[in-house]
């Protein structure tokens, strides 16, 4: 394993947001590839035995330029993708480097740092801007060409073309570098130090009953802003035995009621139809919405709320804390924000805050704004500028112009 072998990467892919990384060997001179992503590329990459690199002709003023969108079949027309703008700086340079090797390694991550599999492979360029030696060139970084670019290269990948497929870049995995069929078993305690956590957590990449990994998840995310002990998963009601929330988070201010929804990671769910997993995502709105209306409705009439967890009681003075609503699903369709929307409206009556996120942007928002006021503050303000303009707003597009809000106020 890479980590392994060089346990100082690690701190590097902690630090990194996702996508693609490259690294260069020391000792070859040679670059590797380090995936961050979530579990379900990871497993469309096993399934399929690699990936695709599209190297896509963007229009500049300034002439052709380029953008990597790196695709993992789960579906045969709408793949998983990391798109990746390249810019005229290290990471664009490395990246356009690597498209030129008859093969390298790859390593592959989720957003918890945790390592599944890596290999060794080889590299068929089918008839790329690089194989035909069009001329293009990269451009200088900036805010609004970032966003651009992200824009252009969806929308490219989107119409692309059955010649477009054709000369796409295969990445083929030729030999693994170590096994890939790994359980993993966590007992370090400051992994461990919230309510109900049992001391330990165990993962895996390929999830027959995805409750359990995605509420510890969440767990895990909500760590990089909130302390251990402002944690707890799965607390109970003492008033009738059932479940109050998936995940709780508290401060001082506020009181976070998380409502998680996932599938299952597997085989078979991957190679669904767009269809059916649309469908899969319109159930998991509907239930956790209905599930933070109800939790909402519990904590805002009551002064103290009485729990327990593992057997323990566990009481919360809710005072004047603002009630938090948010629910986490898998997935949410880009093309569907009128629904999001309603979604938004509809809880308007429920507790103080609702946020509604996939768990790739909710991720994001964690990593971006790991500090528990600074993380309520961007929740509550991209939940007021959705309810605000009636416009479902991308997550990712928010958080990248409010990481360059953020930048622009230090300087």
């Amino acid at each position: 394993m890479l980590t392994v072998l060089h346990p100082t990467v690690l701190s590097s892919v902690l630090e990194y947001p996702g996508g693609l990384l490259p690294a260069r060997h020391k000792e070859k001179g040679k670059l590797l590839l380090i995936v961050k992503v979530q579990k379900e590329y990871i497993l469309a990459a096993r399934m399929k035995g690699g990936f695709r690199f599209y190297l896509a002709p963007l229009p500049s003023t300034s002439g052709l330029t380029v953008a990597l969108a790196t695709a993992f079949f789960d579906d045969s027309d709408e793949p998983l993708v990391i798109r990746t703008p390249l810019f005229d700086e290290p990471l664009g340079e490395d990246l356009l480097e690597l498209l030129t090797y008859d093969e390298f390694e790859v390593y592959f991550f989720d957003e918890h740092g945790r390592e599944w599999m890596g290999y060794r492979t080889s590299v068929h360029d089918n008839g790329s801007l690089i194989a035909t030696g069009q001329e293009f060139g990269l451009l200088t970084y900036h805010p609004q060409t970032l966003n651009s670019m992200y824009e252009m290269l969806e929308v490219w990948f989107g119409q692309r073309t059955a010649e477009d497929d054709h000369n796409a870049i295969d990445v083929v995995f030729e030999e693994e570098l170590f096994p890939s069929d790994i359980f993993i078993l966590d007992a370090r305690h400051e992994d461990h130090d919230y309510y109900g956590s049992g001391g330990f957590s165990h993962s895996s990449l390929e999830r027959e009953n995805p409750g359990y990994f995605q509420e510890r998840d969440i767990v895990a995310g909500l760590k990089r802003a909130f302390r251990g002990k402002q944690l707890a998963l799965n607390p109970m009601r003492r008033d009738n035995g059932k479940e109050f929330v998936d995940v709780l988070a508290i401060n001082h201010t506020h009181l976070i009621l998380v409502q998680a929804k996932d599938s299952p990671n597997t085989k078979s769910s991957l190679l669904r139809t767009i269809d059916r997993k649309r469908r899969t995502s319109h159930s998991q709105i509907e239930k956790g919405v209905k599930q933070a209306k109800g939790a909402a409705a519990y904590a805002c009439g009551r002064g103290n709320l009485e729990l327990s967890i593992d057997k323990d009681h566990f009481d919360i003075d809710v005072g004047d804390k603002k009630v938090v609503s948010l629910v986490v699903v898998q997935e949410m369709f880009t093309d569907e924000g009128d629904v999001f929307v309603s979604r938004y409206r509809e809880m308007e009556g429920s507790g103080d805050l609702f946020v509604m996120l996939d768990y790739a942007a909710f991720n994001s928002f964690c990593h971006e704004f790991p500090d528990e006021y600074q993380l309520l503050n961007v929740f509550a303000d991209y939940s007021a500028k959705i309810l605000a303009g009636g416009v479902w707003i991308d997550p990712r597009t928010y958080v990248l112009e409010a990481i360059q809000e953020r930048l622009n106020k230090l300087k």
